[in-house]
C-alpha cells in the first residue's frame, strides 16, 4: 500500500514538473485588458492547492483544537477570566483553514495564526481609570 502511494506521489510530482507553466501566447494583451489566465495555469494552481491543503489542513486543525484546550485550561487556572482564554482561544481558532489558488498566486494572504479578540470598550475604560480612592 505504501509503495503505491508513493508511486502516485512520484508519478504526480513528474506530471506537474513536466508540465508547461505558462502557455505560449501570440503577441502581448492589450493594455486596458488584463491577461487571461491559462486553463492548464489555473488547473496548476488549483492541483498545488488542494495537494498543500492536504497537509495543512490537519495541521491548522490541530491547532485550533490544541488551542481550545490550552484556553479552557488558562480559564479555570485564571479562576474563570475569560480575557486570558479568549487571548487564547481567539487566536488558535481564526485564520484560514483552507489555501486556495490565490493564496498560491499572492493574490490574497493565508493566516496561520488568527488576529487578537477585539478588545471592550468598558474593560479598556476601566483599565485606563485611576483609583479613586480618597485617603486623609
Amino acid at each position: 500500500m505504501k509503495t503505491q502511494l508513493k508511486g502516485i506521489a512520484l508519478g504526480l510530482f513528474v506530471a506537474m514538473a513536466a508540465s508547461p507553466l505558462y502557455a505560449q501566447s501570440t503577441g502581448p494583451a492589450p493594455a486596458n485588458q488584463p491577461a487571461e489566465p491559462s486553463v492548464s495555469e489555473e488547473a496548476g494552481y488549483g492541483v498545488g492547492a488542494a495537494l498543500a491543503s492536504v497537509f495543512y489542513i490537519p495541521a491548522k486543525v490541530t491547532y485550533a483544537g490544541l488551542g481550545l484546550l490550552t484556553g479552557g485550561l488558562g480559564f479555570v487556572l485564571s479562576g474563570g477570566r475569560a480575557d486570558v482564554a479568549n487571548n487564547i482561544i481567539y487566536p488558535a481558532v481564526r485564520g484560514n483553514y483552507v489555501v486556495t489558488p490565490s493564496n498560491l498566486k499572492g493574490t490574497e494572504p493565508i493566516y496561520f495564526v488568527g488576529a487578537p479578540p477585539p478588545e471592550n470598550n468598558t474593560q479598556a475604560a476601566q483599565s485606563a481609570a485611576p483609583n479613586s480612592t480618597v485617603t486623609r
